[in-house]
């Protein structure tokens, strides 16, 4: 036998709507979290490459402009092939000298990088000429050629060296060097464009532009970019500005970089984006579904349910057009007179139940009252027999007291208490009969004895107890204990009745373990029937009962059932 502990529950389809419809929010909004997440990391992972990336050439091309410094120093002040340039006599040595100078320029453009172009001028010759093979067209190189000769026309005995400044040809913007020696001018010219030509393959997107800026403010750049930059704020989600401050890299110029990250990642952002847009979108759809359900399906089946319920507590006439499903409608009809033929059915049958529970509750309860009736009265019989005039009284007196507890117990119920003293004077009666064959303990819990318990459920399983184990020969203990036990927030009265005789039989205890009858021909063990009958019919199914035999010998049988306060 076991006790129920708990059922599934059931909730409603509105229940699973409402269910449904959260954990869509919920997929929605985190699916808008990692989107987030995935673009934010996606641009911080595109700027710190940007950074190591500007970071890494701008180191380089510090090192070349050093080299081009050191050079152009070294060669304005001791290459002597410009002394055989200055003291050349005549075309063929002059033509000679300046091919193994522009020869020696050439060999240092190998580690600088072609985009760097050479010039040389002779104040006092007049002459202005390349050193390196020119990259820029013929109006721009006179151009520049006016432009830097205006500000070296007198000769010097001192050395006059200009950082890099910035030039503009033809719409083109340049950077220049000029290192000025005596009669010797030494001029290293390259494009801006050339500059940052290394670093147009970096994904910067559509809208991304780099723009060099010099002597603060001063941009070499179209006026376009330079536009978008002073009119954009650095930091949004799509877009970033990054600064190489000039001071930072010790170059003569700055950079400002615009990073358009949505167009360097498109595909990463529009497949976020897509994501998050089908999410909506398949959301939106669903919702759609369930409110359509909702007014077509749960309303109806809700207003169904109602008109049941209104039927089964006999509320009257109800209207059935209000459903909009026609064969929910036809049931409701169905259903009434279906109900009303059920309710009959179900008065007839509790009433049957009741009336057989009750039969068998007299049957059983007279099956027991007359058991020991006759045990009594052949005890006292004996005993008048034998002249034991006292122990007659004493045995009357118990008798008389047991069976007017026993005759006067027609409820389904009584206060522990008033069993216990039925208990007690059963074994008074036994110890006349047996004297000291046995001992007898007990443990009762403080105010338990105010439950309610079911008459002569305890006494019979101490008769079986004493009927079964004690003899004259060998004394036996008998050990009654009662408490309460909580099990899954329901509270129950554990009762423990155990004893040190020989204890049940493998056979018995076998069909007692696997609920099997133990009643025979002879009427044997009809009492332990009773009571389990009795427990089923008044608890149901929420009763516990166990035999089995102790390792040390003895039987013990331990009982649980609800723990119900006696009401007068």
């Amino acid at each position: 036998m076991r006790l129920p502990f708990g059922k599934n529950p059931s909730y409603s389809i509105n229940y699973y709507s409402k269910m449904l419809i959260i954990i869509l929010i919920c997929i929605f909004l985190i699916n808008c979290v990692v989107s987030v997440i995935t673009i934010s990391i996606t641009r911080q992972q595109s700027i710190d490459y940007i950074e190591n990336t500007f970071n890494l050439y701008l180191r380089d091309t510090q090192k070349r402009l050093n080299a081009i410094d050191h050079f152009m120093i070294w060669t304005v002040k001791n290459e002597p092939l410009i002394g055989d340039i200055e003291d050349a006599q005549g075309v063929d040595e002059f033509s000679t000298s300046l091919s193994n100078f522009r020869t020696r320029v050439n060999d240092f453009q190998y580690s600088t990088g072609k985009e760097y172009q050479f010039f040389l001028a002779l104040k006092k010759e007049n002459l202005f000429f390349n050193s390196s093979p020119i990259k820029i067209n013929y109006s721009d190189y006179l151009k520049m050629k006016k432009t830097l000769m205006s500000e070296t026309k007198t000769l010097n005995n001192y050395e006059n060296i200009k950082t890099w400044q910035s030039l503009k040809l033809n719409k083109k913007f340049y950077l220049y060097h000029l290192i000025e020696y005596q009669n010797r001018v030494f001029i290293c010219l390259v494009s801006v464009d050339d500059i940052l030509s290394p670093l147009q393959d970096i994904k910067l997107g559509k809208n991304g532009s780099i723009i060099m800026e010099q002597d603060k403010y001063v941009f070499l750049s179209n006026s376009n970019p330079v536009h978008l930059l002073e009119k954009e704020e650095p930091g949004t989600l799509f877009n970033s500005h990054l600064f190489f401050d000039e001071e930072d890299t010790s170059l003569p110029f700055s950079l400002h970089v615009t990073v358009d990250h949505f167009g360097a990642f498109e595909k990463v952002i529009l497949a976020q984006l897509t994501i998050i847009t089908a999410t909506i979108f398949i959301s939106l759809i669903l919702f759609l579904m369930l409110l359509y359900i909702k007014k077509k399906v749960i309303s109806p089946v809700h207003a169904f349910s109602k008109n049941l319920a209104d039927i089964n507590n006999n509320n009257g006439i109800i209207d059935f057009e209000t459903s909009s499903i026609k064969e929910l409608e036809e049931a409701n009809v169905q259903f009434r007179g279906l109900i009303s033929e059920i309710k009959k059915l179900k008065v007839n049958i509790y009433e049957q139940e009741i009336e057989k529970n009750k039969i068998q509750m007299d049957f059983m309860k007279l099956q027991i009252k007359p058991h020991f009736y006759l045990n009594c009265l052949t005890t006292i019989y004996s005993m008048a027999q034998m002249k034991m005039y006292n122990e007659i009284i004493e045995m009357s007196s118990s008798t008389a007291k047991y069976f007017r507890y026993l005759f006067q117990t027609n409820q389904d119920f009584v206060k522990l208490e008033k069993e216990l003293e039925h208990i007690n004077d059963y074994l008074a009666i036994q110890k006349l009969v047996h004297g000291p064959a046995f001992l007898f303990e007990r443990f009762i819990e403080p105010d338990i004895d105010q439950a309610k318990i079911p008459p002569l459920v305890i006494q019979t399983f101490i008769e079986n107890t004493v009927r079964y184990s004690v003899s004259l020969d060998d004394e036996m203990s008998i050990f009654i204990s009662i408490y309460h036990v909580n099990m899954n927030n329901n509270k129950f009265i554990k009762i423990t009745i155990k004893d040190t005789g020989p204890g049940f039989p493998p056979d018995i205890l076998d069909k007692l373990q696997n609920n099997i009858p133990l009643t025979n021909r002879k009427g044997n063990h009809i009492g332990i029937n009773n009571v389990v009958q009795r427990l089923r019919l008044l608890y149901g199914g929420e009763f516990l009962i166990n035999f089995s035999n102790d390792p040390d010998g003895g039987a013990r049988i331990m009982l649980m059932i609800p723990y119900l306060m006696y009401e007068e």
